[in-house]
């Protein structure tokens, strides 16, 4: 079974990736743009898009309405934001609008004000390279030993994973895992486990 994704806009796409990153069962990250309505938003011509998230997910270890629970908790959708950083639920197809709506719903019943949009995914815009992964490429020690190029950033499971732990994320079980399976050494190991016990990058907004 191929992985799902989940789109969502929560406010600062750097910290969004790393927060979803930490949820089991997400398997990739990446950040862009989208809820608009122009053609090939950049980051210096937004436009009407949003800053949003794409975690690709095994629906077998998490399900979409775990995803909708977390997106409600990881920021405070009443802040009042620009289009470029609104909170957005964006689905993907009709099972993903059904519980979306639903969510919305006994949020806004519960926090009148929210400012969340919710609407059909039309087109996700990949943000610039440098926009992914963040706190992985803030870390240059850990970047450079890893030896990933642009795309692998995007595409590699282990770079969500170890910038959900830059950001703080606290399941070493998986740590472990990873440096069996990708033959990491015990100094990176190590070196990410210690900024991940003090909370992540101080730096980052996880």
């Amino acid at each position: 079974m191929p992985n799902k994704t989940a789109v969502f806009g929560v406010q600062c796409f750097w910290g969004s990736e790393s927060s979803f990153a930490k949820v089991e069962g997400v398997i990739r990250t990446r950040v862009g743009y989208a809820g608009g309505t122009t053609p090939n938003p950049t980051y210096e011509a937004i436009s009407d898009h949003t800053e949003v998230v794409e975690a690709q997910y095994d629906d077998q270890i998490v399900s979409y309405d775990t995803l909708l629970r977390h997106f409600w908790q990881a920021h405070d959708p009443t802040l009042h934001r620009k289009k470029q950083y609104q909170s957005a639920i964006l689905y993907t197809d009709d099972e993903q609008k059904v519980l979306a709506q639903a969510s919305f719903e006994k949020v806004k019943s519960e926090k009148p004000n929210i400012e969340t949009y919710v609407k059909k995914l039309d087109k996700f815009y990949q943000a610039e390279d440098y926009h992914q992964k963040f706190w992985l490429r803030c870390q240059n020690r850990i970047y450079n030993e890893l030896n990933l190029n642009d795309k692998e950033l995007v595409e590699s499971p282990l770079a969500a994973k170890v910038n959900a732990y830059l950001a703080g994320y606290d399941n070493f079980d998986v740590l472990k895992k990873l440096q069996v399976v990708h033959k990491l050494s015990d100094s990176l190991t190590e070196t990410i486990e210690k900024i991940a016990r003090a909370g992540g990058d101080p730096r980052s907004c996880h």
